[in-house]
């Protein structure tokens, strides 16, 4: 009799083992698919009235960066961080440094394409935040958009905007539209210049709510753990 109690105990932490070890293998895959892929993330600048756009950089994985380039009276550094290593849909404009040997407006965008997670309605959280604004630059305005025919550049869904005429941050939590896989992210920076000056931004675009893939592994999980407290009260 005790021998069949310490085999029933020893099924136990058997079952016990292998289903954690299931789903251990199941975690691993899925977020070792998440890692494997990654978004096209694009710079592109333009001058006067916004157009044409010209692409600097384009690059997958996603983190890129230009350094000093030149355009018209501007001068241009930026980087811009997505998935990898961040989670879909973030998108984040690290750093916008900007100088001007004169007047003139510039226009800083940032596309993050082949975005898959969430889809449907959502909102999506906007953080804008002017660092520096010095000398004859008078103003910055920064904007958030989604576009669910994952364009370049495209600013068909506004999310949120700020303008900034000092050092300040500002957010916002905006509804996304009805997002489609795959779509894409831009984040615009309209820089005015009343001459030499210079002037560093950031924006940073993140889901309000936990990826369905996250979700999914806890509930998972639990649902796991609870059939197996179950069968060990059997």
């Amino acid at each position: 009799m005790g021998h069949i109690k310490v085999q029933k105990g020893v099924d136990k932490v058997k079952m016990k083992s292998k289903f954690l070890t299931a789903v251990a293998a199941l975690v691993f895959a899925l977020l070792s698919t998440s890692v494997a892929r990654a978004d096209l993330l694009s710079i592109g600048l333009a001058t006067g009235t916004a157009t044409p756009i010209t692409t600097q950089v384009f690059q997958s994985p996603t983190a890129v960066s230009i350094l000093s380039v030149p355009f018209g009276v501007f001068s241009v550094s930026a980087t811009a961080t997505g998935t990898p290593p961040l989670p879909q849909p973030d998108l984040d404009s690290n750093t916008i440094n900007v100088s001007s040997a004169g007047a003139g407006t510039l226009w800083v965008y940032v596309t993050e394409q082949n975005i898959t997670s969430p889809v449907g309605l959502n909102n999506f959280l906007s953080t804008f935040t002017s660092n520096a604004l010095n000398g004859l630059f008078t103003s910055v305005k920064e904007s958030t958009y989604v576009d669910s025919g994952n364009g370049l550049y495209a600013l068909t869904t506004p999310l949120g905007s700020a303008t900034f005429t000092g050092l300040a941050t500002a957010s916002s939590i905006n509804p996304t539209g009805l997002l489609a896989n795959p779509y894409s992210a831009t984040e615009v920076f309209k820089i005015v210049a009343g001459g030499a000056g210079d002037s560093n931004d950031t924006i940073d675009l993140a889901n309000t709510v936990p990826e369905p893939t996250t979700l999914s592994i806890l509930g998972i999980g639990l649902l796991g753990l609870l059939g197996l407290r179950k069968k060990e009260n059997a």
